[in-house]
């Protein structure tokens, strides 16, 4: 059975003898998630990112929760008293939202909770209006400021969208009821997203945030998101490799190749990526995806972007090789393969997706993220992927 977590932040704090605060899990049994729900969402989950342009000074600790090896989520709250939120962290936005109590026309935003101002004695009114398009689907509403807690962390004056309408295509079946961005801040909207309003009010030393995502569904920690800090007892540091940012407003940077130990090669000449939390599935050019599901021997149906596999063949599937910065990151069969219920059959698919997108540049989503301990460095401006001890 596969186990959703929930985090818990009225419990109690834990103080760690590093001086960080631990925030404590409670299990929450929730059915599998089936292919074909998941089929319908992925369409929108991998075209976002190209339609938008605890807690201590020496680092805030923040446990995740693991759906399925397709969603990573956390807790967070906003208002006073603090009203709670389930979202996912998003390395590919630089936007905070979540519902608002006045999107009763929206049969997307029922199915979650609602952020009400008028109850809160820290809200200030923003009368600006937000639109953000998916592929197939869409979220609007206006901007409001409140306080934001994260743990026992609190941000004062967080900038962050109200939604008044939402598309029921994803968000009506989605298991979290926002979105909490983790990009750098894009000028048009000109909003600090909440990390940097932590470093600009001294909650946190040191500009990164680290992610480990736990990519065993069994497992009572669905992953940990740290602010200012990295948890030196899950990644090997020596192999943290910065990577300098091509770009920066997405975590986008140059990649040297993919290949295979066969000579297998794509992206070849370079090409540009985007480490992405908020996206499942590694997505890439469709000529070059297409090529790794061929030499895989996935088979594709008509309408879909991802390749099925006979699940007993797991283990007879080649490695794929990222070549990154002169380094190499590999993952294995076992890491790229998802697997999910098709009704009361068990289905086995690639983790890589072809984009309908001319040009598109490799997005690597939380396939490629949960095999490595991620680093994502504000002040210079680089990511990491370290070995996972």
């Amino acid at each position: 059975m596969k186990i959703a977590l929930l985090l818990l932040f009225f419990v109690g704090a834990i103080v760690t003898s590093n001086g960080q605060f631990s925030v404590p899990l409670r299990r929450v049994q929730k059915g599998p998630r089936d292919f074909n729900e998941f089929m319908q969402t992925l369409t929108v989950r991998k075209t976002s990112l190209y339609h938008r342009l605890l807690l201590k000074k020496s680092g805030a600790r923040l446990d995740l929760n693991n759906n399925l090896n397709v969603d990573y989520y956390g807790e967070i709250s906003l208002g006073t008293p603090p009203q709670n939120f389930s979202v996912i962290f998003d390395t590919g936005s630089s936007v905070l939202w979540v519902p608002s109590f006045s999107c009763v026309h929206s049969p997307a935003c029922w199915n979650h909770k609602f952020y009400f101002s008028a109850v809160s004695s820290t809200y200030r009114r923003d009368a600006r209006h937000f639109k953000i398009v998916y592929g197939t689907g869409e979220v609007e509403g206006h901007y409001s400021t409140d306080t934001l807690t994260v743990g026992s962390l609190q941000v004062v004056n967080q900038t962050f969208g109200e939604t008044t309408k939402e598309s029921d295509n994803p968000f009506k079946h989605a298991k979290c009821d926002g979105l909490f961005g983790l990009a750098y801040p894009t000028v048009r909207n000109g909003i600090a997203p909440p990390l940097y309003n932590m470093m600009q009010q001294k909650l946190i030393d040191r500009p990164i945030m680290s992610f480990y995502l736990n990519r065993n569904t069994s497992a009572s920690l669905g992953g940990e998101l740290i602010f200012g800090g990295m948890n030196e007892s899950l990644v090997k540091k020596e192999t943290l490799n910065p990577i300098p940012l091509s770009k920066k407003a997405h975590w986008q940077f140059r990649m040297d190749g993919i290949n295979t130990l066969t000579g297998d090669n794509w992206c070849k000449n370079g090409c540009e990526a985007i480490a992405d939390t908020g996206t499942s599935l590694i997505i890439g050019p469709k000529s070059d995806v297409f090529g790794i599901l061929n030499k895989i021997g996935a088979k594709i149906k008509k309408g879909q972007s991802v390749g099925m596999v006979d699940c007993s063949r797991i283990s007879k599937l080649p490695p794929i090789i990222f070549k990154i910065n002169a380094r190499s990151y590999t993952l294995e069969p076992s890491d790229y393969i998802v697997t999910m219920k098709s009704g009361a059959e068990k289905v086995c698919f690639v983790g890589f997706s072809a984009s309908s997108i001319k040009d598109a540049h490799w997005i690597l989503g939380d396939v490629f993220l949960g095999k490595f301990y991620t680093v994502f460095n504000f002040g210079n401006g680089t990511v990491s992927f370290g070995q996972l001890k």
